[in-house]
C-alpha cells in the first residue's frame, strides 16, 4: 500500500466541515469545480464509477480520493 500523501494526512485529521472539494487527495482545481460529493453506500466500485463519470477522475484519482472520504468517514461517522 502506498504511503498517504500530505493532503490525504490534512484531509483526514480535521472535520470536513467548509472544506472545499479540492482538500480531497486526487481531487486538484479542475476536478474540484465539478464535483459535488455524494455517498454512495460506501461502496468503492460506485463512488468510482460515479468519479470517473461526474469529472473525468482516473483510477489513480479515485482511489486516493475514496480512500480519504472512507478514512475520513471511519474516523467521524
Amino acid at each position: 500500500m502506498a504511503t498517504a500523501s500530505k493532503k490525504h494526512a490534512d484531509f483526514v485529521s480535521e472535520p470536513m466541515g467548509r472544506m472545499r472539494s479540492e482538500a480531497l487527495p486526487g481531487i486538484g482545481p479542475i476536478l474540484g469545480r465539478r464535483l459535488a460529493y455524494m455517498v454512495l453506500g460506501r461502496d468503492e466500485v460506485r463512488f468510482n464509477r460515479w468519479l470517473h463519470d461526474a469529472c473525468g477522475a482516473n483510477e489513480e484519482q479515485q482511489r486516493d480520493c475514496h480512500r480519504a472520504i472512507q478514512e475520513w468517514s471511519n474516523n467521524n461517522v
